[in-house]
């Protein structure tokens, strides 16, 4: 678990720095950083990853560096800067050997990174043919958790390209996957991700989409970071919005609630796109509850966010850290 992580990680950090050797050490530094990043936003974890650098200034420069390159892409997509996002996932592929068998992790994150990216530019063919084929890799070298992974980017790939119904095997296999090799988060993500997939074929199927959500919940708030806490209170949001026979005036907190708690999630992310969506649903559960100025406040919020989307600026400020 996450919490588990955080703890032995400090605990050797704090009493094993003597002993331990500087890359051992390092190594207990990129694990913090990331937590860091996960569950306290990239500001953090840059300040971190800057005290690491003067720490470990050459002797293990490539563990560092490969932190610094995933912090930068993570945030560059989650801002929208496609452009600087594919300039990273190149520097990927460069770190890694040409020779086949060889770096194999290195390359496996190379072409998930490259598939995020593409799928994040809505290139979904590109991405789905990047994913496909990374996952003939990941099962021919048993990377198993690797494979959970790459089927729910699958999954994910088919729901935002209005095909949920081929997203659904794909997000079950994950799902079985991960049961298999108990991978619980990543289990909780897949169900999630099920949920999304089921409310994207209709109305019909929002009481089975929130029964999954609520299935997932208890372990994505226990352990999930930002943005997996934002998307799970996202969709218990668009759950009951979308069943029928929910009325947003009789109870108003049940979207109300997740969707500011989302909102303030995504703000230590700068995650655009998500933002947009959550800023959507509050214009639109405010219209049905008639209130007009927190309809507009909403409004003006998710055109700064589809506007920061739509025309990047400052770009290199992404690799500024």
């Amino acid at each position: 678990s996450a919490p588990m992580v955080r703890m032995n990680t400090l605990v050797y950090a704090t009493c094993f720095a003597d002993a331990a050797s500087s890359s051992e050490l390092s190594l207990a530094y990129v694990k913090l950083i990331e937590q860091l990043a996960v569950f306290k936003g990239y500001s953090a974890a840059f300040c971190a990853l800057k005290l690491a650098e003067e720490k470990f200034p050459s002797s293990t420069n490539s563990q560092i560096h490969l932190l610094k390159m995933q912090l930068l892409h993570e945030r560059a997509l989650h801002r929208g800067h496609l452009r600087i996002a594919q300039q990273i996932c190149d520097e990927f592929g460069v770190l890694s050997s040409s020779v086949s068998g060889v770096d194999i992790e290195l390359k496996t994150e190379a072409s998930l990174r490259r598939a995020r990216t593409l799928l994040a530019a809505k290139q979904f063919s590109q991405a789905a043919a990047v994913a496909n084929s990374l996952f003939t890799t990941c099962y021919k070298y048993n990377m198993q958790v690797e494979n959970a992974s790459v089927l729910l980017l699958l999954a994910e790939i088919h729901r935002k390209s209005d095909n949920a119904v081929l997203g659904l095997p794909y997000a079950l296999a994950s799902q079985s996957f991960c049961k298999s090799f108990n991978l619980d988060l990543l289990e909780a993500s897949a169900t999630l991700t099920l949920a999304e997939l089921w409310l994207a074929l209709g109305s019909n199927h929002a009481k089975r989409a929130l029964s999954l959500v609520y299935q997932s919940l208890p372990m994505i708030l226990g352990h999930g970071g930002l943005e997996l806490r934002a998307r799970s209170q996202i969709v218990l949001a668009k759950c009951h919005l979308t069943d029928p026979e929910f009325s947003v005036s009789e109870d108003p907190c049940a979207v109300l609630d997740p969707l500011n708690q989302a909102a303030e999630d995504l703000q230590v992310l700068e995650y655009h796109e998500m933002a947009a969506e959550v800023y959507y649903l509050k214009a639109m559960t405010y219209n049905h509850l008639g209130k007009e100025y927190e309809r507009e406040e909403a409004a003006a919020r998710f055109k700064e966010h589809v506007t920061a989307l739509e025309n990047p600026r400052d770009e290199e400020d992404s690799l500024v850290y």
